[in-house]
């Protein structure tokens, strides 16, 4: 607010600019007129005006800046009560190091936060030294070391690693900006390479970048699709910095598979970048879409296949500073296969129908095979070997005499009195009749998802008299009745419905979705899709008792689900499902990597902080109010020595 002063020299310049221009004339007068005559005949030279201007300006200056309250601290009081807070950039991108050698950005970081508390103890033997490595979970390392800890600072130090994620850095700043509160002489270092500009007066923002001689190419991503029964992949491919180049991409698709011939296909797409300093924001991004028939990349016209293994993405003869994003693997293609098994003494065409409208829409997840049992063709039920059983009115008596299957789903549909040993404990009581019944009503279980029960009516249903429920969960009712029940443990699965699809009007819309929600319930996918960032988090589940989780040697078991995972390293997680039934183990593939937007070696965040030691009191500086006053006075006496020798 003292320096508010200062505008009082706008004010005078105002005045020298604008004052009014005196004519000269001769007055008849006294002796006071006289002396003004006489200051009239003498002349001031041009650099007098400018010199009086200058020093009234400086005594204006002067007065503003004691008006400010100044106080002088000496580097060794600031040293003595210093508290540097070093702030460094652990996020991925800070991976980046020179083609040519020189360490990477986050090893560049290191070494300045190292020499800066040399500075400080070399100087001072009071004074301390607090660290925060910015990850994605920003918080101190160590806190308020003096002097005398240096071999754990040292140690400290020594053992940093870089993050694989997209750190938290105005997190990191904004916990350091706490300590600003608690000592004006606090000061933060931020090694960075991200373009910060000024954060405040407390802030020192060391760029580890070096733009002149960083450059990156990447493969930043894949999405796999299917056309006209082909798969076809949508490639995205990133580079930073100057990149002229051209070279090909390479393309391995390892096990496709059409069922009759598994083999190993290789591409190779070429890509033009043309990428340098002139460039907007230095970078370019292709895309690229490929399939493995195109004949100008290695291709051929037969290599149709409906499942693969792995797919592996990557651009050879690359000397960039991430060589780590140069790679990419895809994972997917190998889709759950679902088989069903449908067998009725009177069969229904609903099931079918609907079975075969629900494999073209869940085609590009699933493969659905619906396989119904003609017994007047001397066909067999069969009771291993499918995913889901249906058996409508009665149970096959080759079922019976066999057992009933322990791999898959039974549904018992408007069963007869051979539910009794299909699931001992419960039996059949009395028909209810046409005009007894109410729809259905019910909700809440997943089976019901996206339904609405009260939009299906039955006209006829049998009544259950359950005298051990086995762990069976009644979720539809009629009357009170249960007219829809499930049981789900990791060795038996079973649903009952005591009513015929004739006798209601359960086959239409509300059907087609609770085939949808059968499959899901119990046979539901381990992930929801196959490509991860580093520190994202997805929901897993298990059409088993269990699932192990590998990424090489770790392996991490779960039991409960759903259940919440996080990647937390790069590399290919195989995910292992421990069937209960008797079935094998199911397998599937994810590719974690860094986050893409840390391949962009000139990322810029999208915040902005200013920190500033605004509480800095007097107590261990020199209060130097009177150097400015005395200032003033001297150059107020300049000035009327000048004015005088022109009004004497």
């Amino acid at each position: 607010m003292g320096f508010l002063g200062l505008v009082a020299v706008a004010a005078l310049l105002a005045v020298y600019l604008f004052r009014p221009q005196y004519r000269k004339k001769v007055i008849s007068g006294t002796v006071v007129w006289k002396r003004v005559l006489l200051h009239g005949k003498k002349q001031r030279p041009a650099f007098d005006h400018i010199l009086l201007f200058v020093l009234q300006a400086l005594v204006l200056a002067a007065f503003a800046a004691g008006l400010a309250q100044p106080v002088l601290y000496s580097r060794q009081v600031l040293l003595e009560d210093a508290e540097y807070v070093l702030v460094i950039d652990s996020s991925a991108s800070m991976r980046a190091g020179l083609p040519a050698g020189g360490g990477t950005r986050f090893e560049r970081a290191v070494d300045g936060a190292r020499r800066e508390v040399d500075a400080l103890f070399s100087e001072a033997d009071k004074g301390s030294v607090s660290l925060i490595v910015a990850d994605d979970d920003p918080g101190y390392l160590f806190s308020d070391l003096k002097k005398s800890d240096r071999a754990e600072i040292d140690g400290v130090l020594g053992s940093l690693a870089c993050g694989l994620t997209e750190g938290n850095l105005e997190g990191a700043i904004q916990l350091a900006g706490e300590r600003l509160g608690q000592n004006p002489y606090a000061k933060i270092f931020v090694y960075t390479d991200s373009k910060l500009g000024n954060l405040g007066t407390a802030v020192e923002v060391v760029d580890v970048s070096d733009e002149s001689a960083e450059k990156n190419v990447a493969v930043l991503g894949c999405a796999v699709g299917m056309q006209d029964n082909q798969y076809y992949f949508e490639i995205t491919l990133g580079a930073y910095g100057d990149v002229i180049a051209r070279r090909n991409v390479s393309i391995d698709i390892r096990g496709a598979d059409n069922g009759t011939i598994r083999r190993d296909i290789h591409l190779d797409v070429p890509v033009s970048f043309a990428v340098d300093q002139n460039s907007p924001s230095r970078s370019q991004t292709v895309r690229l879409t490929v399939t493995a028939t195109d004949t100008e990349y290695g291709g051929q016209a037969d290599w149709f296949f409906d499942s693969y293994d792995e797919m592996e993405i990557y651009i050879p003869d690359l000397n960039d500073s991430i060589p780590d994003d140069d790679r990419y693997f895809v994972y997917g293609g190998i889709r759950d296969v679902i088989n069903v098994e449908y067998w009725s003494m009177t069969p229904k065409i609903f099931w079918q129908y609907g079975f075969v409208n629900l494999a073209n829409n869940m085609r590009s997840t699933r493969n659905i095979f619906f396989s119904e049992i003609y017994r007047d063709q001397g066909m067999k039920a069969r009771n291993s070997g499918f995913d889901v059983y249906i058996f409508e009115h009665s149970v096959p008596p080759e079922i019976l005499e066999a057992g009933m299957p322990k791999d898959g789903i039974i549904l018992l549909a408007d069963p007869d009195g051979t539910v009794s040993e299909a699931l001992p404990g419960v039996a059949l009581g009395e028909t209810v009749p046409l005009g007894a019944l109410t729809p259905c009503t019910g909700g809440g279980h997943p089976l019901l998802n996206y339904m609405d029960p009260s939009k299906i009516g039955v006209t006829e249903y049998k009544k259950l008299v359950i005298e051990d429920g086995g762990q069976l969960e009644p979720i539809l009712f009629a009357n009170g009745d249960p007219v829809m029940l499930v049981k789900n443990t990791p060795s038996s699965k079973f649903v009952v419905m005591p009513f015929s699809i004739n006798m209601s009007d359960f086959y239409g819309e509300q059907f087609q979705i609770f085939l949808y929600n059968l499959i899901n319930y119990f046979l539901p996918p381990t992930l929801q899709k196959n490509d991860f960032e580093i520190g994202e988090r997805t929901s897993l589940d298990c059409k088993g008792e269990s699932l192990e989780v590998s990424l090489g040697e770790q392996t991490e078991t779960f039991g409960v689900f759903p259940a919440e995972y996080t990647f937390r390293s790069a590399g290919t997680y195989v995910f292992t499902a421990k069937s209960g039934l008797e079935k094998g183990d199911e397998v599937r593939k994810a590719y974690a990597h860094p986050p893409v937007s840390e391949s962009n070696l000139f990322y810029a965040p999208d915040f902005r902080l200013t920190l500033n030691n605004s509480s800095l009191s007097g107590e261990n500086g020199e209060d130097i109010f009177v150097w400015f006053a005395a200032a003033a006075l001297i150059l107020m006496a300049a000035e009327w020595a000048i004015q005088y020798k022109y009004i004497l």
